[in-house]
C-alpha cells in the first residue's frame, strides 16, 4: 500500500483547535510519513517464500473482501457508523503501510494505510482475542502518555463506532456480521512518524486511537492495525487538521518505498490537474466521472453509472486501499468490450489466478500498442498509462488490471493511479491527479 499531493499555518493552528485536541512538536507547515509496499523486503510483512502465485491470491482475497466491504457500505438498508458495516478488518486494506512509534516510552510499530478508514487502531495487551501479528502487541500498560477517554469527551463524542460503558468509558466496536471485528478502549496517545525528509521527526501527542483488545481477522491480514486517512474527524487527517493531503505510489520498477505529505509540502497548484471532490457516505474520497473513452471513442455509457443517488449510494471513489479500479457492471461491460474489439487480432484466455477479467497470451502482445483508456473527470481527462492498464498474472500473462464491481459503485483504485501525484485539497474540495516520478 506512497505519495505527495497559500499560505495556511493561521489556518492550520485555527482547525487544531476545532478538531480533535492535540499538539505537535513539529512544524506546523506540514510533514511526510514513509510508506511501504507490504511486499517489500523492507516490510514487517515481508514473506520471502512466497510465491508470485501466493501473492496473486494473497491480493485477490484483499481485493474480494474490499469489493464485499463497499457492497455492504453502498446496500441501502445500511449507515454509515453502524458497527456491523464499519471498516473492518475484512475490509481488505490495503497494499502499504506506515510505519510509525507509540506510546512513552515509543515502540514501533504499523498500520496499513487506508483512505477509506476513519480511525488509527491497533491490537492492544491485554488480548481477550487476538490474531497473529508480525511484531510484538502493544501493552498500553508499558506506556506513560496512554489515556483512556471519557464518555461526553469531545474525544469521545467525535469519534466514529463509539458506545459508552456504565461506568463511563469511551468504547469502540468495528465489526460485521460475519464475525470478523475489532473492538475495545478510545484512548489517547503520543505517537511519532519518522522523517521521511522534509520535516524531521514529528512527535503527535493526544492522539485518538482504537486500543483493540478483540479482534479477529478471517483475511490473515497479519498487520497490528489500521491508519485511517478519510476525511472523518477520528481519522489521523482529521485530527492534525491540515487542509492538504498527497501521496504519490510508485510503480514496481520504481520502488517499493514512497510518503504521504500532510499540509504545505502536499499543495498542489497546477490547475490543469484538478478536478472536483464530492461529499459522501463515512469521510470518503469521491470524485465526478462523467465518462470513459477506449482508444480514442467516447463509450456510450450512461451518466447514472457514475453518478451518487439521491440517498448518497453509488458515485465514484478515490480509494487507497483498493488495489484494482472496479466499474458498475453497466459501465464495465462497454470497456470489456471496447478493449476485446481494439485487441480483436488476439485471442484473450482465462486469468489462471481468477483475479482479472481476460488476459493475453500471446508473444506478440505489446503495452505500446494496446488502447489507450481516458477517464473523463470534470475538468479533468485523465489518460491510463499502459502500465496501469495491463498487470502479469502469476502465468505471465498480461491481464487487464481493471475488474467489474459486484454492486452499482465504482472505486478509481491505487493501481490504476501509480506514478500519479494525488492531492486532496479540504479548503476548496479539489483533487487534483498528476503524473510524476514518485521516487
Amino acid at each position: 500500500m506512497a505519495s505527495s499531493t497559500l499560505i495556511f499555518s493561521l489556518i492550520a493552528l485555527i482547525l487544531i483547535i476545532t478538531t480533535i485536541p492535540h499538539s505537535m512538536s513539529s512544524p506546523v507547515q506540514g510533514f511526510a510519513a514513509r510508506l511501504i509496499h507490504r511486499d517489500s523486503p523492507e516490510s514487517p510483512l515481508y514473506n520471502p517464500t512466497a510465491t508470485r502465485a501466493h501473492l496473486a491470491q494473497s491480493a485477490r482475497r484483499r481485493t474480494i473482501a474490499r469489493q464485499n466491504y463497499f457492497n455492504r457500505l453502498m446496500s441501502s438498508g445500511n449507515k454509515w457508523g453502524s458497527s456491523l458495516i464499519s471498516a473492518t478488518l475484512d475490509q481488505g486494506h490495503g497494499d502499504f503501510i506506515m510505519q510509525y512509534k507509540i506510546g512513552t516510552p515509543r515502540v514501533d510499530t504499523f498500520g496499513i494505510f487506508d483512505t477509506g478508514s476513519s480511525l488509527i487502531w491497533m491490537q492492544c495487551e491485554p488480548c481477550q482475542k487476538c490474531y497473529m501479528q508480525t511484531i510484538p502487541i502493544y501493552d498500553p500498560a508499558k506506556s506513560e502518555s496512554y489515556q483512556k477517554v471519557k464518555c461526553g469527551s469531545v474525544e469521545c463524542s467525535t469519534t466514529a463506532y463509539t458506545s459508552c460503558t456504565e461506568d463511563g468509558e469511551c468504547k469502540y466496536r468495528i465489526g460485521y456480521q460475519d464475525g470478523s471485528l475489532t473492538e475495545g478502549d478510545i484512548a489517547t496517545e503520543t505517537l511519532m512518524l519518522e522523517d521521511d525528509g522534509l520535516s524531521g521527526n514529528v512527535n503527535l501527542s493526544n492522539m485518538v486511537i482504537g486500543c483493540g483488545h478483540y479482534n479477529l481477522d478471517p483475511v490473515e491480514d497479519y498487520s497490528p492495525g489500521v491508519v485511517g486517512l478519510s476525511r472523518e474527524p477520528s481519522s489521523l487527517v482529521g485530527q492534525i487538521g491540515f487542509r492538504h493531503v498527497s501521496y504519490c505510489i510508485p510503480s514496481e520498477d520504481k520502488g517499493n518505498r514512497s510518503s504521504v505529505k500532510i499540509g504545505l509540502p502536499a499543495v498542489i497548484t497546477e490547475e490543469n490537474t484538478q478536478t472536483p471532490m464530492l461529499s459522501g457516505k463515512g469521510g470518503l474520497y469521491y470524485l465526478s466521472l462523467e465518462g470513459i473513452s477506449v482508444d480514442g471513442a467516447r463509450l456510450n455509457i450512461p451518466r447514472s453509472v457514475f453518478d451518487m443517488t439521491p440517498e448518497g449510494d453509488g458515485g465514484v471513489i478515490m480509494d487507497s486501499g483498493t488495489s484494482f479500479t472496479l466499474i458498475a457492471p453497466e459501465g464495465f461491460g462497454a470497456v470489456k468490450q471496447a478493449v476485446l474489439d481494439a485487441l480483436s487480432e488476439f485471442k484473450p484466455v482465462e486469468d489462471s489466478d481468477k483475479l482479472y477479467p481476460f488476459c493475453y497470451d500471446d508473444g506478440r502482445f505489446k503495452l505500446e500498442t494496446t488502447p489507450g483508456i481516458v477517464f473523463h473527470f470534470t475538468r479533468l481527462d485523465f489518460p491510463l498509462a499502459a502500465g496501469n492498464t495491463w498487470i502479469r498474472n502469476s502465468q505471465g500473462h498480461f491481464c487487464l488490471a481493471i475488474r467489474e464491481s459486484v454492486g452499482n459503485f465504482n472505486i478509481f483504485g491505487l493501481y490504476q493511479h501509480r506514478n500519479a501525484n494525488v492531492g486532496f485539497d479540504f479548503n476548496n474540495n479539489i483533487v487534483s491527479l498528476k503524473y510524476t516520478d514518485c521516487q
